[in-house]
């Protein structure tokens, strides 16, 4: 049965944050609040401190937030022949054309190197490579829940809260036999 054929969309929510991504958030917030109170204490030690300074006591933490909040993954949706990885401020698509693998696997994230992208503050996205993966690309929010989606060309790790479902729904929908 051709891909294109699925009249429903199935959503996966993503797993709950894991230890990664809690530690990372909570570091950033410590540190960003850090930040602004020495800044409010430098402000009120010296009242000629410029109103840089000021805006910046504001500004650092919630610039934050609103990395958070963009950062963090709404869903994970298969729609038609293609898988769409939705923020709050982007979707991220990718077909599901050519998919030669869907497996579930905590070990994915294991060693690997992050070339761009965040380490953890909402979510782990971005580029990264590992010898067991190549040149991968990740959105997840918890390494334990990982599922590698394999294509001839590319790699992708992500981490849909019910992953043994979301496999056996993607493997439906490319073709694959279990």
């Amino acid at each position: 049965m051709p891909m294109d054929r699925y009249i429903t969309d199935a959503e996966f929510a993503p797993a709950p944050a894991g230890l990664r991504v809690r530690l990372t958030t909570l570091l950033s917030a410590v540190v960003g609040g850090l930040v602004a109170v020495g800044l409010a204490v430098l402000m009120l030690r010296d009242p000629h401190v410029p109103g840089l300074v000021l805006a910046l006591v504001a500004v650092v933490p919630a610039v934050l937030a609103l990395y958070w909040l963009a950062a963090r993954i709404d869903c994970y949706r298969l729609v038609g022949s293609e898988l769409r990885i939705e923020f709050r401020f982007r979707t991220v698509r990718f077909s599901l054309a050519g998919l030669t693998d869907a497996t579930p696997d905590r070990e994915a994230m294991r060693c690997s190197v992050k070339i761009f992208g965040n380490e953890g503050l909402g979510a782990i996205s971005g580029r990264f490579r590992s010898k067991r993966l190549g040149a991968f690309r990740a959105y997840l929010s918890d390494s334990d829940r990982a599922v590698v989606l394999r294509w001839p060309d590319r790699c992708l790790v992500i981490s849909p809260e019910q992953h043994s479902y979301f496999v056996e729904a993607v493997r439906k929908r490319a073709g694959l036999s279990r």
